[in-house]
């Protein structure tokens, strides 16, 4: 048996898609930007990053290739089957309602 007839068929059995690359398909499901002013995960828009496009998630797919509802949690892009982002980078900090001097002071008081 050469090694060729059963490295290829061991390679289908593991190998999902192709991942990482843009097709185009994502234009199709590109959305803007909430004209309310909320946020774009808010209000149920996900990013995908290779694509660079916002998009609703109907247009994702789960682990098992089936299509997304609103209990999915491991989203996929229909484009190029990478994750999509549903959740922002960076959290709003909170704004500190003490003065710089109290600050200072507590800071002082610490070391």
């Amino acid at each position: 048996m050469n090694a060729w007839e059963f490295i290829l068929p061991c390679q289908k059995l593991f190998m999902h898609k192709d991942r990482g690359t843009c097709t185009g398909i994502c234009k199709e499901f590109k959305v803007r930007k909430p004209r309310d002013g909320s946020s774009r995960y808010l209000s149920g828009q996900v990013r995908c990053q290779i694509c660079g496009v916002f998009m609703l998630r109907e247009a994702c797919h789960d682990r098992e290739d089936k299509p997304a509802t609103d209990e999915t949690v491991d989203l996929y892009c229909n484009c190029c089957n990478c994750m999509v982002r549903s959740r922002p980078r960076n959290k709003p900090g909170s704004k500190s309602k003490k003065t710089p001097e109290e600050e200072y002071n507590e800071l002082k008081k610490k070391y």
